[in-house]
């Protein structure tokens, strides 16, 4: 049944071949590969997010909001802050890199050349 529902929602899509100006006109998916996961503006949000996620992540940090109260500690806050924004850090650099890459390769590919067919002549 929710086949059914999805295939009611689906809108027929009509492209005519050769006509840029048409199809421009109903803003469709380009083809252009994204493989990177951040930019510059959500890459602190989703990095920290995705970070503490990880259970010794989100457990240093509950043990660093436990040792701000000083009823209950017995070790500064200093001892618990410094390794765990050492390791999110660290961590965050290697995943820039990575991202950077990314978004290297993916300029590579998406700037490649390739045949285009008009009228019947190939073109590059």
């Amino acid at each position: 049944m929710f086949c059914s529902e999805k295939k009611l929602l689906e809108v027929e899509r009509k492209v005519k071949a050769n006509d840029r100006e048409y199809n421009e006109k109903f803003q469709y998916a380009d083809n252009r590969i994204h493989t990177s996961k951040y930019n510059i503006l959500t890459f602190l949000p989703i990095n920290l997010f995705e970070q503490f996620q990880r259970v010794a992540n989100a457990y240093f940090l509950f043990l660093l909001i436990l040792q701000l109260i000083p009823e209950i500690s017995s070790l500064t806050w200093f001892t618990t802050i410094v390794p765990l924004v050492l390791v999110i850090t660290m961590t965050a650099v290697k995943d820039a890199t990575d991202d950077c890459f990314r978004h290297k390769s993916d300029n590579q590919v998406n700037n490649r050349q390739s045949e285009v067919l008009i009228d019947g002549n190939a073109i590059t």
